[in-house]
Protein backbone atom coordinates (compact mmCIF):
# COMPACT_ATOMS: atom_id res chain seq x y z
CA UNK A 1 0.00 0.00 0.00
CA UNK A 2 2.56 2.51 0.78
CA UNK A 3 3.98 2.36 -3.07
CA UNK A 4 0.88 2.76 -4.33
CA UNK A 5 0.06 5.93 -2.25
CA UNK A 6 3.53 7.33 -2.67
CA UNK A 7 3.10 6.90 -6.41
CA UNK A 8 0.07 8.95 -6.31
CA UNK A 9 0.79 11.46 -3.41
CA UNK A 10 4.55 11.34 -1.53
CA UNK A 11 3.15 13.88 0.51
CA UNK A 12 0.07 12.29 1.34
CA UNK A 13 1.95 8.99 2.21
CA UNK A 14 4.09 11.20 4.98
CA UNK A 15 0.51 12.63 6.29
CA UNK A 16 -0.66 9.03 6.76
CA UNK A 17 3.26 7.86 8.12
CA UNK A 18 3.48 11.32 10.60
CA UNK A 19 0.09 12.01 11.45
CA UNK A 20 -2.12 14.78 10.54
CA UNK A 21 -0.92 18.55 9.92
CA UNK A 22 -2.45 20.72 12.34
CA UNK A 23 -3.26 24.96 11.69
CA UNK A 24 -1.04 26.61 14.17
CA UNK A 25 -0.16 30.04 14.81
CA UNK A 26 2.66 31.72 17.22
CA UNK A 27 1.23 33.77 20.27
CA UNK A 28 3.09 36.49 21.35
CA UNK A 29 4.92 35.00 24.19
CA UNK A 30 6.00 32.79 21.20
CA UNK A 31 4.48 29.33 21.82
CA UNK A 32 2.74 27.54 19.27
CA UNK A 33 -0.82 26.69 19.70
CA UNK A 34 -3.92 25.44 16.98
CA UNK A 35 -5.96 27.96 15.16
CA UNK A 36 -9.33 28.10 15.47
CA UNK A 37 -11.57 27.13 12.82
CA UNK A 38 -12.59 31.14 12.38
CA UNK A 39 -8.68 31.44 11.99
CA UNK A 40 -7.99 29.36 8.76
CA UNK A 41 -6.48 30.67 5.91
CA UNK A 42 -6.63 28.87 2.45
CA UNK A 43 -3.05 27.02 3.35
CA UNK A 44 -4.51 26.20 6.37
CA UNK A 45 -7.98 24.46 4.42
CA UNK A 46 -5.67 22.57 2.08
CA UNK A 47 -3.88 20.91 4.96
CA UNK A 48 -7.85 20.18 6.95
CA UNK A 49 -8.18 18.48 2.94
CA UNK A 50 -5.04 16.48 2.38
CA UNK A 51 -5.82 15.41 6.16
CA UNK A 52 -9.24 14.54 5.31
CA UNK A 53 -7.87 12.37 1.70
CA UNK A 54 -5.32 10.34 3.76
CA UNK A 55 -7.76 8.80 5.74
CA UNK A 56 -9.81 7.73 2.36
CA UNK A 57 -7.31 5.41 0.60
CA UNK A 58 -8.97 3.36 -2.40
CA UNK A 59 -8.52 0.42 -0.17
CA UNK A 60 -11.29 1.18 2.12
CA UNK A 61 -13.48 0.29 -0.29
CA UNK A 62 -12.58 -3.30 -0.01
CA UNK A 63 -12.72 -3.80 3.72
CA UNK A 64 -16.06 -5.09 5.09
CA UNK A 65 -18.56 -2.50 6.60
CA UNK A 66 -17.67 -3.47 10.11
CA UNK A 67 -13.49 -2.33 9.59
CA UNK A 68 -14.82 0.45 7.36
CA UNK A 69 -16.92 2.09 9.75
CA UNK A 70 -13.92 1.65 12.42
CA UNK A 71 -11.34 3.46 10.73
CA UNK A 72 -14.02 6.01 9.12
CA UNK A 73 -14.42 7.55 13.21
CA UNK A 74 -10.16 7.50 13.42
CA UNK A 75 -8.94 11.46 13.87
CA UNK A 76 -6.26 10.74 11.41
CA UNK A 77 -4.87 8.37 8.63
CA UNK A 78 -1.94 7.70 11.36
CA UNK A 79 -4.34 6.37 13.89
CA UNK A 80 -5.23 3.82 11.21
Amino acid sequence: MENYIQVEDSELWMLIKNGPLIPTKVTENRTEVRKEPSEFDADDFKKMEKNAKAKKPLVFWSWSRYVYSYFFECESAKDI
